[in-house]
């Protein structure tokens, strides 16, 4: 078992081009164990050693992404400066409100919006101030040089872009909300027999119910950060084309919990605050994925629907609920 404490870990995992900074007690600690070495420019920082990065490989593999530990970031101190274009990347993306690192595979790029290089997505992922979501298909820890995937701010990465960037950013705030019964009619087949294209999934639903639902969330964050609990497909953004069905959660084709924590996995939940506006049985489905869930309606549909409709006409009860949301969230990782 790996003996680095995990303020040491966060120090080592936010090193920058082969630098070590932090606590003064601290780096006292990682020298007496041999983790770090005083550069040779005289400069009073330190580099990393071989055996310092086994360590921190070792904690990684034990505990996770040291990088991620709110609770040992301010052993961190003020980050130091990165060079233009990665300063460039961070701040940028904490603008956004997916915060993605945009690089030339991103949908970014498609749309025009400002993009990265790899060599600077690999630095500031290697800084550890962007990091990739897990696939179910994952064998184990995979890297961004691995894999190519798209590149989200850390937890380091906000602090960064508050730090230097003067940047309010906080976590990502996610909205998910329940499918519903009711929905357009099918869209039958095409002059060749085949199926025609299905509607997107923000457009499929017209129930009552769940067109409060839908006003409340997107007056609750950006569209980007919603999502559809469909009880067929699991997790959906709102511009996946599907076709109308007849399934609900319980329904031997429903889909399953464990599904349903890998599309959570791919969101990146873990990092966000989440709110479900929907049912109970929908939460079921919910909450071993994300234990940190915030479902604010109670009640019956038609309170839930004056609820919504409270929400999206109340930015202050809007507030409430994120900041709840929050303290679920610090509740749940300080675990």
């Amino acid at each position: 078992m790996s003996t680095l404490s995990p303020t040491g870990a966060a120090i080592l995992a936010a090193h920058q081009d082969g630098l070590v900074t932090g606590h003064a007690a601290a780096m006292a600690r990682l020298r007496a164990d041999d983790l770090v070495v005083p550069h040779d420019d005289g400069s009073g920082e330190h580099r990393m050693t071989t055996a310092g990065w086994k360590a921190l490989r070792q904690w990684q593999d034990e505990h996770g992404d040291a990088r991620d530990t709110p609770a040992t970031s301010s052993a961190l101190g003020v980050l130091r400066k990165l060079p233009a274009r990665q300063h460039e990347a961070v701040i940028t993306a904490a603008r956004r409100p997916d915060q993605l690192v945009a690089g030339r595979d991103d949908e970014a790029y498609h749309k025009g919006d400002p993009w990265f290089l790899g060599t600077t997505l690999r630095a500031v992922h290697n800084a550890g101030y962007a990091g990739i979501r897990p696939q179910p298909y994952d064998d184990g820890p995979v890297t961004w040089e691995e894999t190519g995937r798209s590149l989200y701010l850390t937890p380091l990465g906000r602090q960064y872009a508050r730090q230097r960037g003067n940047v309010g950013v906080r976590r990502r705030r996610v909205v998910i909300i329940a499918c519903g019964d009711k929905k357009l009619p099918d869209p039958g087949l095409n002059e060749y027999g085949n199926p025609n294209p299905g509607y997107p999934a923000g457009e499929l639903y017209i129930g009552d119910y769940h067109v409060s639902l839908r006003s409340a969330a997107d007056a609750l964050t950006d569209q980007p950060l919603i999502r559809i609990l469909s009880a067929l497909h699991g997790l959906v953004d709102l511009q996946r084309p599907l076709h109308p069905y007849d399934v609900r959660p319980g329904d031997p084709r429903a889909v399953t919990p464990e599904r349903v924590a890998s599309h959570a996995a791919e969101l990146g939940t873990d990092d966000a605050d989440v709110i479900f506006l929907g049912g109970q049985d929908y939460v079921d489905l919910l909450r071993p994925a994300i234990p940190h869930l915030h479902t604010p309606l109670s009640g019956g549909m038609g309170s839930q629907r004056g609820q919504c409709s409270q929400a999206r006409e109340n930015p202050g009860l809007r507030e409430v609920w994120w900041n709840e949301a929050d303290e679920l969230h610090q509740t749940q990782h300080a675990k």
